[in-house]
């Protein structure tokens, strides 16, 4: 059984070092890295950017990456002249492609002026990862046909720039096409499933310490509780909570404000009395700030960057796996609870349509379907009522 991998940083004869550990069936194993430096500073930056990207899968310290190999690779990718930017490997692309028709070129086209729509054309194909690709096909109102429709055209044009040399990694490498469409209520979660996976959450960290596995608090994911209430009890989507900044919560009316949304429209919510204290003693934890990211970055010389996305959902997914819940719960599942809870507590479809961003009152009708308990519950009231 593995466990959780973690890195120190060790000193020797004035150099720094990273050592990552991890146990495979109670046995220890590390590798450990010179990180060619003498400075306490510039050896904590590394081991924190080192640490991200090993969460995020980016770089496997047991599979030959080291630190030099990392480097070198980034000063190539910053020292290329080109910097070979999405829409121009568009044209090159579609160029090449004189075996197909019109019609498949057009449609080719289409997808990856979608895209560029979405992280911009500019942006070099180097810069592209993985989550970008994800959030492009993956969007929450998009069929499961056209998923994998979007899916299909970025997996041809991505092995096809690797190919040819464009980049080192074919990003949409790891990404499988979306499943088979699950129900709402199979993604939704109840208060005493989320509590259980809380109790999980605290066992897991408890047990780590006791290990000595953790020595930060960005190690102990302090963040998860407020990150993980705040999808469930406010509905917010994933981007809208690592945007979410203090200046955006009004303590004293009990209300926040939304930017950065979806629809690209602001919008402002109530704080529900279960989230309230939790935001509050958040609030406390840092201090009290008036500005700045609610959900920044753990790290400590990153106080200003956003938490990661995928980060953020891979590990309630780990903690939802731990508990032993349905495998088709996600982070997303969250505002889908939100929406059910808020339609069962009485709220009409247009309040419940405002509070969760939605432009269209079809897609907050998701939320109208009652389960078979819902209404044997009601039924009983009723039938209790008349007696």
């Amino acid at each position: 059984m593995y466990g959780e991998e973690m890195a120190t940083l060790q000193k020797r004869n004035k150099i720094y070092y990273i050592v990552f550990s991890k146990r495979i069936d109670g046995k220890l194993y590390q590798k450990k890295f010179s990180l060619s430096t003498k400075r306490k500073r510039e050896a904590k930056k590394k081991k924190l950017e080192y640490e991200e990207l090993h969460m995020e899968g980016k770089i496997d310290p047991f599979q030959g990456w080291t630190p030099k190999k990392h480097e070198q690779h980034k000063q190539k990718i910053q020292s290329r002249p080109d910097a070979i930017t999405l829409s121009n490997l568009t044209d090159i692309f579609i160029k090449h492609r004189t075996q197909a028709n019109e019609v498949t070129n057009n449609n080719y086209r289409r997808h990856l002026n979608m895209l560029m729509d979405q992280v911009g054309e500019t942006m070099p194909v180097t810069m592209i990862t993985e989550e970008d690709l994800r959030d492009f096909c993956f969007q929450d109102h998009l069929a499961n046909a056209t998923k994998r429709s979007y899916l299909r055209h970025m997996k041809v044009f991505f092995r096809w720039i690797k190919e040819k040399g464009y980049v080192k990694h074919d990003v949409t490498e790891n990404i499988n096409k979306p499943k088979k469409q699950t129900k709402i209520s199979d993604k939704t979660i109840s208060e005493s499933e989320l509590q259980a996976v809380f109790k999980e959450y605290r066992k897991d960290i408890k047990e780590k310490k006791k290990k000595g596995y953790i020595t930060t608090k960005s190690q102990s994911r302090v963040w998860f509780r407020p990150v993980v209430m705040t999808a469930f009890y406010a509905g917010l989507r994933i981007k809208e909570i690592v945007n979410l900044k203090w200046q955006d919560i009004n303590f004293k009316n009990k209300q926040l404000t939304v930017s950065g949304t979806k629809s690209g429209d602001e919008r402002t919510i109530p704080i529900r009395e279960k989230l309230f204290p939790v935001l509050k003693a958040w609030h406390r934890y840092h201090g009290h700030p008036n500005k700045g990211l609610v959900y920044a970055s753990q790290k400590k010389y990153y106080e200003n960057i956003k938490m990661s996305k995928l980060n953020v959902s891979r590990v309630f997914k780990f903690y939802v796996k731990a508990t032993g819940l349905k495998d088709t719960i996600n982070f997303h599942g969250l505002r889908h609870s939100c929406g059910t809870e808020l339609m069962r507590l009485g709220f009409d479809i247009n309040e419940t349509a405002k509070i969760l961003g939605h432009k269209s009152l079809d897609v907050t009708r998701r939320y109208e379907h009652l389960t078979q308990m819902d209404l044997s519950d009601k039924m009983k009231r009723l039938e209790g009522d008349n007696d």
